[in-house]
């Protein structure tokens, strides 16, 4: 339950901010926020969560996210705007994945030897799972993007356009993730919970976002 709860309000606050910014800046408030939302999801997709005895990688409103922030640029500027948020995300994971390994590599000083050692532990030896995060943000929200743009110009329906490109794009994003951070690591069935139930999630939160991009195009 608490997890549960934890969730929401990592969702709540995620869209939240994001209205925020997007009002008070317009796209470049989109822009800081997609740098914001990416280092954090290179922190979170480091922690595991447990679901029926399956370890399900988290930040999952923070990565839905950033997908719908891609899809409200393309609302407002279209697809062609895509281009510098995606730059933005690329930049952010690599230069995010630098520091921090090149952190947990570093030798660790004596004091508070037991902190330093989490750490090293944590950040030292992710580049597997950064990788996997770079390609599955980068290709699920320009997908994301380009779905929207094409069903939003044959129905003109905002709600719609969102529904279906979130159920189809999270399908992509979490097989690349899953399989590429994991795939070898994880036995079969397990690899196949994980992506079920993290699919769940991230849909459903994806769906929720539909009301962020629908504020969102009543304050253009």
């Amino acid at each position: 339950m608490r997890n549960l709860i934890l969730i929401v309000s990592e969702v709540l606050i995620c869209y939240i901010l994001m209205l925020i910014l997007s009002k008070k800046y317009k796209t470049d408030g989109l822009y800081v926020y997609g740098i914001i939302a990416t280092f954090i999801s290179c922190i979170m997709s480091l922690k595991k969560i447990e679901m029926i005895s399956v370890s399900v990688p988290i930040g999952f409103g923070v990565t839905t996210s950033l997908i719908i922030a891609g899809n409200i640029i393309t609302q407002k500027r279209g697809p062609e705007e895509l281009k510098t948020y995606l730059a933005l995300i690329l930049v952010t994971v690599l230069v995010s994945c630098c520091f921090c390994n090149l952190s947990g590599l570093m030798e660790s000083s004596n004091y508070n030897l037991y902190a330093n050692k989490s750490y090293d532990s944590i950040f030292a030896y992710n580049l597997r799972i950064y990788l996997a995060l770079l390609v599955s943000l980068l290709l699920s929200t320009w997908i994301s993007s380009k779905l929207y743009y094409l069903l939003k110009r044959l129905q003109n329906k905002i709600i719609l356009s969102n529904i279906f490109s979130i159920i189809i794009v999270e399908v992509i994003e979490n097989t690349v993730f899953i399989l590429g951070a994991y795939l070898f690591e994880y036995k079969a069935m397990d690899i196949i919970l994980c992506l079920i139930f993290r699919y769940t999630i991230k849909t459903i939160i994806g769906l929720i976002g539909t009301i962020p991009i629908y504020i969102a195009s009543k304050q253009s």
